[in-house]
């Protein structure tokens, strides 16, 4: 059995979402899911633009911008 990992990026303003869905996926056995978390909008994209994730979890709001607004930014 192959074993692989995903990288998901949280990018959520709200520490207890966080901790929600760090529990949630913390309960998946396979894949490994490694969980990262940012919460602002600056660090949010800045991680995006690492390249390192395979998945970005948004939140819409993000203080006075949106996830929305963060994803057309970061494939520009």
């Amino acid at each position: 059995m192959q074993k692989y990992t995903i990288n998901v990026l949280l990018i959520e303003d709200d520490e207890d979402d966080f901790i929600i869905i760090d529990d949630i996926l913390s309960e998946v056995e396979s894949p490994k899911i490694f969980l990262d978390w940012e919460n602002t909008y600056e660090g949010g994209l800045a991680a995006i633009e690492t390249g390192e994730y395979d998945v970005c979890l948004l939140d819409y709001r993000l203080g006075e911008k949106d996830g929305i607004e963060l994803l057309k930014t970061a494939i520009d």
